[in-house]
């Protein structure tokens, strides 16, 4: 069995990615989520430790988020939230794990900087055409990101 490395793009609408340490694609799983008491969304850790259990990764690269420009102090938290619970359940897995600021893998990727998410998907099935049968649609730039996070793991090894 191979080992496995894991990319993490957080937020509602992000994505976990797995590719074996010669970076083949593995699997991808959209973040899981639960309807929350506000109206919106959030992060379910019970079901994102189940998916890292799942696939055990050796090691985790987590795009390092903070404030988004023009966000509201509602949004800002939400997000802010979620990337706690992602930073908690890998704590509490104890799974070995690196923050990567959006622009140092988006570089890697030859993604320029400010592109739209569209992209990010377009590098995404060149770099990893294996996986571009799950990369069908526009909303599916979560898993794009996460599998380019992932990516750019292995390009640190």
């Amino acid at each position: 069995m191979s080992t496995l490395i894991c990319g993490i793009d957080p937020g509602i609408t992000g994505a976990i990615a797995f590719l074996t340490e010669r970076g083949q694609f593995v699997a991808v799983a959209d973040m899981p989520t639960l309807p929350a008491t506000t109206g919106r969304r959030q992060i379910d850790p019970a079901a994102l430790a189940e998916i890292l259990r799942q696939h055990a990764p050796a090691f985790v690269m987590l795009e390092r988020v903070g404030a988004r420009p023009g966000e509201g102090a509602v949004g800002a938290f939400a997000f802010g939230h979620t990337f706690g619970a992602i930073l908690g359940v890998l704590g509490a897995l104890q799974i070995p794990h690196y923050l990567v600021q959006p622009a140092v893998w988006k570089r890697r990727a030859g993604i320029p900087p400010k592109s739209e998410k569209a992209a990010s998907i377009a590098a995404a099935k060149q770099l990893l055409p294996s996986a571009a049968l799950i990369l069908t649609l526009k909303k599916h730039d979560g898993r794009a990101e996460s599998l380019l996070i992932a990516r750019h793991a292995l390009s640190l090894s």
